[in-house]
């Protein structure tokens, strides 16, 4: 979904991207934030870039839980698209 999409239907919270007087990404759509992140870690060499884009779109809602393997790694277990329906 796009943030603008999720305003559009209600979806946010308060520690969304629309908390903020300035809400840079509020009207464009995921994908395009996406695609810029990917451009911009690829020219400016930034990797963490790579794994912004890839996470999940999440309000955080709900506990992030552990995969139970060991590892350590973690994931949240709602998403924006989920919680909307889609």
């Amino acid at each position: 979904s796009a943030n603008v999409d999720e305003g559009l239907r209600g979806y946010m919270t308060k520690y969304d991207c629309s908390s903020a007087d300035l809400n840079p990404i509020g009207a464009i759509s995921k994908l395009d934030l996406k695609r810029m992140l990917h451009w911009a870690a690829k020219t400016y060499g930034h990797d963490v870039l790579e794994e912004i884009a890839g996470a999940p779109p999440t309000a955080e809602l709900r506990p992030i839980e552990n995969d139970g393997g060991g590892g350590g790694e973690a994931e949240h277990t709602q998403t924006d698209e989920e919680d909307m329906g889609m």
